[in-house]
């Protein structure tokens, strides 16, 4: 079929309003409005760069001290309640050090500001927490004081507990001995004596012992509950110390003993041993806490009016804010009323134009271009229009046209092909019945009508073999559906394979064939064109082994887990590797001139996607070729 040309195609090119003109006044009509928006904001920002200077040089170094009087009264707070926790001198010396540093950076900020404005009136209470900070200074060196002179007595009491253990070992094996030698004496008064300063110097090592212990305990009080409680079993333990120094008193061994002992009893009086600075200490402590919590008061207050003062900044900061964005209001309605416009605009051109003219028509026109590369029959009506796609919808239409008379040509020319072994086909079943006939009517003359029957019924059964000889030729020929149906392969290879019966008996091919049970290997297809397949592949396999010593074409069809495979073979010469790549591409042969169009592998191979599988060169070489191909079992 010839192409035609587009009706008024070579008429309107030249003046017609085509999507390139389109496009171009689309994209003017943008542009004007984003060199419109630009005007507009260009002037707009010209207007604000006044208040953005004022904001530069006026509002901005507020907001940064603000900002850094803000950071360092939150310092100051930070360090106030780890200051009255420090536990040692150092501890507090150092934490004493940040807090002055931090202190004096936020009198140094509060001196840069004017005396009458408000961030001058908190300079007066830096001042106040200055003061306090000494005061804490004084409470705290005098607890640190007490703390070290305890820690210090402690110290040394451990040394004369260690010493008194030292003198009181050696006592008490004398008194072991003393106390044996006068039980073997039989004295037993001063068996009795000697058991008595036993009892004494042990009880008296004991209690030393615990009141060292209490000592200890009594300097790491924390609260007055414990100390109170600490004192009372000190007292106790001194009071018991103090009679059983009494017992040894007679005793001249046991002086260093006493001496040891009495120095403990001096450390665990209540007046002027630790005890008495443990009141004190725990006197000073709570100055601490109290000046502490004084401390924290006047840095919350600080805080408050810090807080205070950074809000006013920051609220006249944004009245100039609010006075710049005034400036602008007008440009921006006019930025954002441009801004809908060109929205408008753009999606006008997007939908009704792009999107329902353009790409609906371009999608049409590209299902229809893979419907035509597939080669599958579509009925779909193509967009029209006066403009560069309406060209390509109606070079699309001949195509399609174009190409389904050549698919049907290439149906028609195997069949003109096969037409001599049609011919003999049906040649044979008329010669028999010209000879039934012949004989019908001799029997009949001789009055021989049932004989004449006979070959009546011979003549009814050829004529039906060659109606549905013709019938087939017939289905074969006429235009395939679209749609896919399950369908039995194996009954289309045997259709196929009787439309090239007589190829094989001319051509002295033996055929080997391999089908399965009817409906054991059902595919989704349409049966025409999978017919047309076969037809296809064993033809070329009977072209394949034309001028072999051997030459044989075998069929399988096999049923697999997900469809069926068909498998065509012969022991022709088999494709050269660089052709092997190309067998499936349009009008590609090797056949002489004259042979073939070179379609029926590729509309082949369009028909079995079409069918959603798959056709492929399973081998090839001397030996011959096998083509397979694969097709999906019905859901």
């Amino acid at each position: 079929m010839m192409a035609v040309d587009h009706p008024g195609a070579a008429a309107t090119r030249d003046w017609r309003f085509g999507i390139g003109a389109r496009l171009a006044l689309a994209f003017i009509a943008i542009v004007g409005l984003a060199v419109g928006a630009c005007v507009v904001g260009w002037l707009s920002y010209e207007r604000l760069s006044g208040e953005l200077s004022r904001i530069a040089n006026e509002q901005m170094p507020q907001l940064a001290y603000s900002s850094r009087l803000s950071t360092a009264g939150a310092d100051i707070g930070s360090v106030t309640a780890v200051l009255a926790g420090a536990e040692t001198r150092s501890e507090f010396n150092e934490i004493r050090a940040i807090y002055a540093e931090r202190l004096k950076l936020l009198q140094s900020l509060l001196a840069e500001s004017d005396s009458n404005s408000p961030v001058g009136a908190l300079l007066p209470l830096a001042n106040g927490i200055n003061d306090n900070l000494r005061q804490i200074d004084v409470a705290a060196g005098k607890r640190f004081t007490l703390l070290e002179a305890m820690r210090s007595d402690i110290d040394e009491l451990r040394w004369v507990q260690a010493d008194l253990l030292d003198e009181a070992e050696p006592l008490v094996e004398d008194i072991r001995f003393n106390i044996e030698a006068e039980t073997r004496n039989s004295q037993g008064a001063a068996a009795l004596a000697e058991q008595r300063k036993s009892e004494a110097l042990l009880t008296a090592v004991s209690q030393a012992n615990l009141a060292t212990g209490l000592i200890g305990r009594l300097v790491n009080a924390t609260t007055a509950e414990e100390v109170q409680e600490t004192n009372a079993f000190l007292g106790d333990s001194a009071d018991e110390l103090a009679n059983r120094l009494g017992t040894l008193g007679n005793w001249p061994d046991s002086i260093t003993v006493r001496q040891l002992s009495g120095r403990i009893l001096e450390q665990s009086n209540a007046q002027t041993g630790i005890p008495n600075r443990k009141r004190s200490e725990m006197i000073e402590a709570a100055r601490l806490t109290e000046l502490a919590g004084q401390n924290g008061r006047l840095v919350d207050e600080l805080g408050r009016k810090i807080a205070a003062e950074v809000v006013a900044i920051e609220a006249s900061a944004n009245a100039a804010a609010k006075r710049a964005a005034a400036a602008i209001d007008t440009g921006r309605k006019l930025l954002a009323a441009i801004a809908v416009l060109s929205v408008v605009l753009a999606l006008g051109i997007g939908i009704f134009y792009v999107q329902r003219n353009l790409l609906s028509r371009i999608r049409l026109l590209a299902d229809e271009a893979g419907a035509i590369s597939s080669g599958r029959p579509t009925a779909a009506a193509l967009p029209e229009g006066a403009d560069e796609l309406g060209d390509l919808a109606h070079a699309l239409t001949m195509f399609r046209q174009t190409r389904d008379e050549l698919v049907q040509s290439a149906k028609l020319a195997a069949l003109g092909q096969m037409a001599a072994g049609i011919g003999h086909e049906l040649n044979q079943p008329l010669a028999a019945i010209r000879a039934h006939i012949h004989s019908g009517s001799t029997l009949i003359s001789r009055g021989k009508g049932e004989q004449a029957l006979v070959n009546l019924d011979k003549i009814k059964a050829l004529t039906g073999r060659m109606a549905d000889h013709i019938s087939h030729i017939r289905r074969f020929a006429r235009r395939p559906d679209a749609k896919l149906r399950p369908t039995d392969i194996s009954s289309c290879v045997r259709d196929a394979l009787a439309l090239l019966e007589h190829r094989f008996e001319e051509e002295g091919v033996v055929l080997d064939v391999s089908l399965p049970d009817a409906g054991r290997a059902n595919v989704m297809a349409e049966p025409v064109r999978l017919e047309q397949v076969a037809v296809n592949l064993v033809a070329n396999a009977l072209d394949a082994v034309k001028g072999q010593p051997e030459r044989h074409v075998s069929v399988l069809v096999e049923p697999d887990g997900a469809g069926a495979r068909l498998i065509v073979g012969d022991t022709g010469m088999g494709i050269a590797p660089t052709d092997v790549g190309a067998v499936f591409d349009p009008f590609f042969t090797t056949k002489p001139v004259g042979s073939g169009l070179g379609l029926g592998l590729s509309i082949s191979y369009n028909i079995v996607k079409d069918f959603g599988g798959d056709i492929s060169i399973l081998e090839t070489g001397p030996q011959g070729t096998r083509f397979l191909v694969s097709l999906k079992g019905p859901e």
